[in-house]
C-alpha cells in the first residue's frame, strides 16, 4: 500500500480536461538548464516540487552545482517569523508559570535568595530567552539536520554501490524539506490566531503523560512525526532513485535507515532535556 502511494505521488501530474499536460512550459522550466548562465535560485521549482515531484526532483538530482540555498533560506526565514510570532506568547507563559509555581518553602528563603530567584524569573522571560535562544536553536537544528541528512544519505548510497555526489544528496535533502515550510506557515497562523504555543506537536499525544526511560525517548520521536515529516520522507524516496541510480528497493531501504537515524538524532536533545528537567535539585535555589 505504501509503495503504491509513493509511486502514485511521484507520477502525479496536473492535466487539462483533455488529459494533456496543462503546459509544456512546465517541463521546459524544470528540465532546462542554461549552461551559459547557470541558475542557483530556482523559484520555478517551488510549486512543481509539490505538483510534479518526480520530474522536479529528477532535475534537482541531475544538477552539478549547488541549488540547495533557496529552500534552506526559505525555511530559515519562516523559522524566524515563527519565533517572532511565538516570542510574546512564550514570554507571557513563562512569567505566569514562574509566578504561579513558587518553589517549596519560598517564604523561608533569605531575602537575597528570593531576589536572585526573581531575577532568574525575569531573565527566563526576557527577549534573549524567548526570541534569540529559540531562533538560534531552531536555525542550528535546521542547518545541521540538513547537512547530516545529505551527508549520511550520500554515505549510505555510496556504500550501496551508487556513484552519486555529496552535492547531489545535499540538493535533494534541501528540496525534499519543502513540506516543512508549509508546516512553519501553519504554525505561524496557529500561534497568531490562538495566542498559544503548540504544546503537543506531531504524534506526542499518543505518548504517556509522564514517560520515563525508553518511553521518554519514543515520546521525543513521536513529537517530531507529523504529516509534513512524512511528506518530506516520501519526497526523499521519490528523489533518491534518479539520484543514486540504484534499484528502487535498495535505494528505499537505505533512505529509510538514514531517515530513522536522523530522526533519532533529532529526538536526542529533547530526550536529554526531559531527563534533566526531571532531576530534583537540592538546596533552596535552582539556577536555570
Amino acid at each position: 500500500m505504501v509503495n503504491r502511494l509513493i509511486l502514485w505521488y511521484s507520477n502525479l501530474n496536473i492535466t487539462t480536461d483533455r488529459g494533456a499536460p496543462m503546459s509544456d512550459e512546465i517541463d521546459y522550466e524544470i528540465n532546462h538548464d542554461d549552461e551559459e548562465h547557470p541558475r542557483r535560485w530556482r523559484f520555478d521549482w517551488l510549486l512543481p516540487t509539490f505538483l510534479h515531484p518526480r520530474r522536479t526532483l529528477t532535475a534537482v538530482a541531475e544538477q552539478e552545482k549547488p541549488v540547495w540555498m533557496l529552500p534552506m533560506i526559505l525555511l530559515s526565514v519562516l523559522i524566524l517569523i515563527y519565533v517572532l510570532a511565538a516570542g510574546p506568547v512564550r514570554r507571557q507563559a513563562a512569567q505566569m508559570n514562574m509566578n504561579n509555581k513558587l518553589p517549596p518553602g519560598f517564604e523561608y528563603w533569605l531575602p537575597e535568595e528570593q531576589m536572585r530567584y526573581q531575577e532568574t524569573v525575569s531573565r527566563s522571560a526576557g527577549f534573549f530567552t524567548t526570541h534569540v535562544t529559540p531562533a538560534l536553536g531552531s536555525l542550528a537544528g535546521l542547518w545541521i539536520g540538513w547537512f547530516l541528512l545529505g551527508s549520511l544519505l550520500h554515505l549510505g548510497l555510496t556504500l550501496g554501490g551508487s556513484r552519486s555526489s555529496n552535492l547531489g544528496a545535499l540538493n535533494l535533502a534541501a528540496w525534499a524539506s519543502l513540506p516543512l515550510a508549509l508546516r512553519a506557515v501553519v504554525q505561524i497562523i496557529a500561534v497568531l490566531a490562538t495566542q498559544k504555543i503548540i504544546s503537543s506537536p506531531g504524534l506526542a499525544g499518543f505518548a504517556a503523560a509522564e514517560p520515563t526511560g525508553f518511553g521518554a525517548f519514543m515520546a521525543s520521536i513521536l513529537a517530531l512525526i507529523d504529516i509534513y515529516l512524512i511528506w518530506q520522507f516520501i519526497l526523499l524516496l521519490v528523489g533518491v532513485i534518479p539520484l543514486s541510480g540504484l534499484k528502487r528497493g535498495k535505494a528505499w531501504i537505505i533512505t529509510t535507515i538514514i531517515f530513522l537515524i536522523i530522526l533519532s538524532l533529532r529526538a536526542l536533545p529533547a530526550y536529554i532535556s526531559m531527563q534533566l528537567s526531571s532531576l530534583k535539585m537540592g538546596g533552596g535555589f535552582f539556577f536555570f
